[in-house]
């Protein structure tokens, strides 16, 4: 079971991965029993009821990949916080294969968006159901949610002052739903505005960008208060400004997607990445000449990338004498 849940085959032959260890975990189980460990069950018991419970109320929860935040039939409000994951399942591949996928967009919007990239069987059967259609499809999904927290108190004003976003690829997804939260609570709650907030994402080819940024249609909500920081008419993306953006497009090159693409016009840059210690340095200072002696850092993409983000934030505690406090996120299962 243990070389079974290596990474390299964990990630890409999930199905295989899942369905030697059902059949690992029944053998163990009976093997145990049949040899006189009848307390065996007691650890069987709780997933027994998870299961049951699933399977009672999957058809009370049947939703769509984009669905209203609030349920119209019933009034139920799908709470949840920026950052966060839910397991989803989608009848027509499997009803019994759950998968995490972090929540991209933030509390305060009707809709909740989840973005599922192709990277092994389970995500490929999806995209290949989406490819047969022209357009924009529904089709039923199980929510079984949401999980998880970040680590770092980004909700009490007077914790952070300077906040530092990193992302890598599809890994833009919780940082954006935590960086739309934040603009959302600045400007439009009592909050009160963050001196300084950094959205940095690394991605390497156009098509991704354009996939999570791109709208098929008009956003059903009926105020600018959810549009994104990229695309808000407040932020300039000016080094003055409270919120910053910056996209680093590492390989591909500028297309006819990008005309497209108003939101970058301020923030892109075109074959290069983001230099990580300067970066976090220029917040450090920032947050050092205003008295504050903490900077939040959170990270969510490529290995290197998280590395590159905690070296940095180690390095420059020392040197410049602020806390650099890491949240750091990866999509390895």
């Amino acid at each position: 079971m243990y070389l079974l849940s290596l990474s390299c085959i964990r990630r890409r032959f999930f199905e295989f991965f899942v369905r030697t260890h059902w059949i690992l975990f029944i053998a163990v189980i009976t093997c145990a029993i049949l040899h006189g460990a009848v307390y065996a069950m007691v650890g069987v018991a709780p997933w027994a009821i998870d299961m049951l419970y699933r399977l009672a109320y999957r058809s009370r929860n049947i939703t769509r990949i984009q669905f209203p935040r609030v349920r119209q039939d019933t009034g139920e409000t799908f709470a949840y916080e920026p950052g966060q994951y839910a397991f989803l399942c989608i009848p027509s591949i499997s009803y019994f294969q759950w998968h995490p996928f972090t929540i991209a967009s933030s509390p305060h919007e009707a809709m909740v968006t989840f973005y599922i990239k192709a990277v092994g069987d389970w995500t490929t059967k999806r995209e290949a159901s989406a490819m047969r259609l022209d357009g924009p499809s529904t089709f039923d999904l199980l929510v079984d949610g949401p999980y998880g927290k970040i680590s770092l108190d980004l909700s009490t004003p007077t914790v952070y002052s300077h906040v530092v976003l990193f992302s890598g690829g599809i890994g833009m997804t919780p940082m954006r739903s935590i960086v739309n939260w934040l603009h959302h609570e600045c400007y439009y709650r009592s909050r009160g505005v963050i001196p300084h907030v950094r959205f940095i994402w690394s991605v390497q080819e156009m098509e991704t960008i354009a996939s999570l940024l791109a709208r098929d249609e008009p956003r059903r909500d009926s105020c600018l208060e959810v549009d994104e920081i990229l695309s808000h008419p407040r932020n300039t993306n000016q080094p003055t400004d409270a919120f910053v953006s910056e996209v680093y497009l590492t390989r591909d090159i500028l297309d006819e997607e990008a005309q497209n693409l108003p939101e970058l016009a301020n923030c892109l840059h075109i074959g290069s990445r983001p230099d990580v210690i300067a970066i976090l340095r220029e917040m450090g200072e920032e947050a050092r000449n205003s008295g504050k002696d903490r900077v939040a850092v959170l990270v969510c993409g490529p290995s290197a990338l998280i590395d590159d983000v905690h070296y940095a934030s180690t390095r420059l505690a020392r040197e410049l004498k602020v806390h650099f406090d890491v949240h750091r996120e990866t999509f390895e299962l």
